[in-house]
Protein backbone atom coordinates (compact mmCIF):
# COMPACT_ATOMS: atom_id res chain seq x y z
CA UNK A 1 0.00 0.00 0.00
CA UNK A 2 1.79 3.16 -0.76
CA UNK A 3 0.60 6.01 1.64
CA UNK A 4 0.51 9.79 0.79
CA UNK A 5 -0.05 12.87 2.42
CA UNK A 6 -2.15 15.67 0.37
CA UNK A 7 -3.35 19.36 1.49
CA UNK A 8 -6.75 20.48 0.02
CA UNK A 9 -7.02 21.43 -3.80
CA UNK A 10 -3.93 18.78 -4.51
CA UNK A 11 -4.52 15.82 -6.92
CA UNK A 12 -3.07 12.48 -7.80
CA UNK A 13 -2.56 10.83 -11.14
CA UNK A 14 -3.28 7.58 -11.71
CA UNK A 15 -2.13 6.12 -15.46
CA UNK A 16 -2.76 8.98 -17.95
CA UNK A 17 -6.47 9.22 -17.30
CA UNK A 18 -7.35 8.97 -13.55
CA UNK A 19 -7.08 12.37 -11.76
CA UNK A 20 -7.99 12.46 -7.44
CA UNK A 21 -8.28 15.79 -6.07
CA UNK A 22 -8.61 16.32 -2.74
CA UNK A 23 -11.62 18.93 -2.41
CA UNK A 24 -11.51 18.80 1.62
CA UNK A 25 -11.02 17.83 4.39
CA UNK A 26 -13.68 18.10 7.75
CA UNK A 27 -12.80 15.84 10.84
CA UNK A 28 -13.05 12.65 10.17
CA UNK A 29 -13.99 12.74 6.63
CA UNK A 30 -11.93 13.52 3.42
CA UNK A 31 -13.90 14.67 0.39
CA UNK A 32 -12.11 13.49 -2.91
CA UNK A 33 -13.00 14.60 -6.52
CA UNK A 34 -12.47 11.63 -9.31
CA UNK A 35 -12.00 12.31 -12.92
CA UNK A 36 -11.66 9.39 -15.05
CA UNK A 37 -12.59 8.55 -18.60
CA UNK A 38 -16.64 7.15 -18.38
CA UNK A 39 -15.54 3.56 -19.46
CA UNK A 40 -14.23 3.02 -15.66
CA UNK A 41 -16.06 2.08 -13.32
CA UNK A 42 -15.84 3.35 -9.86
CA UNK A 43 -17.50 2.52 -6.63
CA UNK A 44 -17.07 2.74 -3.23
CA UNK A 45 -16.07 -0.80 -2.07
CA UNK A 46 -18.73 -1.59 0.44
CA UNK A 47 -21.01 -1.17 -2.70
CA UNK A 48 -18.46 -3.24 -4.74
CA UNK A 49 -18.98 -6.27 -2.11
CA UNK A 50 -22.86 -5.82 -1.93
CA UNK A 51 -23.11 -5.97 -5.39
CA UNK A 52 -21.14 -9.05 -5.60
CA UNK A 53 -22.73 -10.52 -3.46
CA UNK A 54 -19.87 -12.06 -0.92
CA UNK A 55 -16.86 -10.66 0.96
CA UNK A 56 -13.23 -12.44 1.25
CA UNK A 57 -10.77 -11.51 3.81
CA UNK A 58 -7.37 -10.66 2.16
CA UNK A 59 -6.13 -9.24 5.53
CA UNK A 60 -6.94 -8.30 8.97
CA UNK A 61 -9.42 -5.52 8.28
CA UNK A 62 -9.01 -5.55 4.36
CA UNK A 63 -11.39 -7.08 2.42
CA UNK A 64 -11.40 -8.22 -1.50
CA UNK A 65 -13.77 -9.34 -4.57
CA UNK A 66 -13.27 -12.42 -5.96
CA UNK A 67 -11.69 -13.16 -8.78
Amino acid sequence: MLILTRSPRQTLLIGDDVVIEVLGVQGQQVRLGLTAPRDITILRQELSERLAGTEVSTAPGRKQLPS
